[in-house]
C-alpha cells in the first residue's frame, strides 16, 4: 500500500477517477486476472498452477501481473500471459474475475466483475485496519474476502473495513501444496535422509525494508531481527549444535523484513533463504513447509497453516510484550491460539528441537484442539473450492 500522506491522496484520488472509468468498459466473462505486483508466489502462485494444471486455460485468458514477466516465460502459452503493472490496466477493466493476496490498486470493481482478495494467511498479529499507526486507508476493493475459519469472518472484515458478507469460508488455496508428495527439499540442496530432523524457521517481520513499520523494540532489531540468536556468534554456536545433533535448520526470513543489516558465517547445518532466493531457484515455499519436521515461529500466521500438518511447534516469544506494544493482537489472549512449547532463550529453542528428536510432544492434543477453531476445511481442496463458491467454471469436467 502506498505510504505518506500526499502519495495517498493522489493514490485514491486517482483510484476515484479510474473506478469510474472502470464502469464504462465492458468486460471479458472468459479473462482471469492474477494481480501481483511482485512475483508470483504465495496463494497466487497456487492458484495459477491449479489453474493451468486444471486446464481452464483452454477456455479461458489467464493474465499474470508481476515485477519480472520474463521469469515465467516456461508457463507462456496460448491463452497464459504474463505482463508488468505499467501494462496492467487494460486487463484489470476488462478482466471478470481478478485475484489477488493483498497488493490491490485503489479500484473498485463493477458489479460484472468478481474480484478476490485472498490475503496471505490467518492473522494472529492486527493487520491493515485494525492497526491504525498505519493511518487511515481504503482496503475495500474486492468483491470477495477469504477466511479459513468462521471465527475469523469479523476479524478479516474489521481488517479490511468491509460488510462482513464480502468475507467467504475457504480456506487458503497455498495450503493444497502442504498435502503435495514432492521432494522439494532436493531443490534446496538438502538430502532429508542425511538428517534427524528438518526443522524450519520463520520468524514474522520487525522492522519492513522500507523502514516505515517497526513493531519492536529497537534492542530486538539487530542481525535482521531474528529473534533469541542476535549476532554471527551465536548463529555459529547454533549450527555446531545442529550439527552435533545431525539436524538442519533451514531460516526462512518473512518477505516485508529488513535484511540490510543481517550478516552471518557459512553455515553447514542452517540454511538462509528468502522469497526472491527461493523464486529465483523456482522453489514453492509451501512444499518445503511440508517437508520439514517441526516449526519454530512467532506472531506468523504460518503455524496457523502449519496444524494442518499436525507437527511440533515452537514460538519465540522473547520480545511478545513489545511486539503487543507497537502491533498488538487479533485476540485479547493470544497463547490461547498457540499450541507449542514457548521459547524465550537459545536454552529453550534447543530443548525444543532436541524434544522433536526424541519424539517427545507434550502439545499434539492442544495442536488438535486449535487446529479445530482456526481451520475449517483441512482437505487439500482450497483452490478448487475458491473456484466453485464465486462460479468461475469451465464447461468441461474438472478430473
Amino acid at each position: 500500500m502506498v505510504k505518506g500522506k500526499w502519495k495517498r491522496k493522489i493514490y485514491f484520488a486517482g483510484g476515484k477517477v479510474l473506478s469510474k472509468v472502470n464502469k464504462w468498459i465492458p468486460k471479458d466473462k472468459k479473462k482471469i486476472l492474477i494481480f501481483c505486483k511482485g512475483p508470483l508466489y504465495d496463494n497466487s502462485e497456487t492458484l495459477f498452477h491449479y489453474l493451468v494444471k486444471h486446464g481452464y486455460q483452454k477456455e479461458y485468458k489467464i493474465v499474470c501481473v508481476v515485477d519480472q514477466p520474463e521469469r515465467y516465460e516456461e508457463f507462456q502459452e496460448e491463452n497464459v500471459k504474463f505482463i508488468t503493472l505499467k501494462s496492467s490496466l487494460g486487463s484489470i477493466f476488462t478482466a471478470k474475475y481478478n485475484f489477488f493476496h493483498g497488493e490491490m490498486l485503489a479500484i473498485k470493481p463493477t458489479k460484472k466483475q468478481i474480484w478476490v482478495n485472498y490475503w496471505h494467511g490467518t492473522p494472529l498479529k492486527k493487520i491493515n485496519h485494525m492497526l491504525h499507526k498505519l493511518g487511515e486507508y481504503d482496503y475495500d476493493f474486492f468483491t470477495y474476502l477469504t477466511a479459513a475459519e468462521k471465527k475469523f469472518i469479523p476479524i478479516m472484515a474489521e481488517s479490511f473495513n468491509c460488510n462482513s458478507n464480502k468475507v467467504i469460508l475457504c480456506g487458503h488455496p497455498r495450503n493444497d501444496y502442504l498435502f503435495s508428495k514432492e521432494d522439494e527439499l532436493r531443490k534446496l540442496s538438502i538430502e532429508k535422509e542425511k538428517y534427524k530432523k528438518i526443522v524450519l524457521w520463520m520468524p514474522t517481520y520487525r522492522k519492513s525494508r522500507d523502514g516505515s513499520i517497526v513493531d519492536t523494540k529497537e534492542n530486538y532489531l539487530d542481525n535482521g531481527a531474528l529473534p533469541i540468536f542476535h549476532s554471527d556468534e551465536k548463529i555459529r554456536e547454533l549450527n555446531d549444535f545442529m550439527k552435533k545433533n545431525q539436524c538442519f535448520l533451514i531460516v526462512k526470513f518473512h518477505p516485508a523484513q529488513d535484511l540490510r543489516d543481517f550478516h552471518y558465517s557459512d553455515t553447514s547445518n542452517i540454511k538462509f533463504v528468502t522469497n526472491q532466493y527461493l523464486i529465483e531457484q523456482k522453489i514453492i515455499l509451501y512444499k518445503v513447509v511440508k517437508d520439514s519436521d517441526c516449526l519454530i515461529t512467532d506472531y506468523s500466521s504460518i503455524f496457523f497453516d502449519y496444524l494442518l500438518l499436525d507437527r511440533p511447534i515452537g514460538f519465540t516469544l522473547e520480545d511478545m510484550d513489545s511486539y503487543e506494544d507497537n502491533r498488538g493482537f487479533v485476540f485479547d489472549n493470544p497463547l490461547e491460539y498457540m499450541p507449542g512449547e514457548k521459547i524465550e532463550d537459545e536454552d529453550d529453542f534447543k530443548s525444543f528441537i532436541l524434544n522433536c528428536i526424541e519424539g517427545i510432544d507434550n502439545y499434539k492434543a492442544e495442536r488438535g484442539k486449535v487446529n479445530e477453531k482456526v481451520n475449517h476445511y483441512k482437505d487439500g481442496n482450497n483452490c478448487k473450492r475458491l473456484l466453485d463458491m464465486i462460479g468461475l467454471k469451465k464447461e468441461t469436467k474438472i478430473r
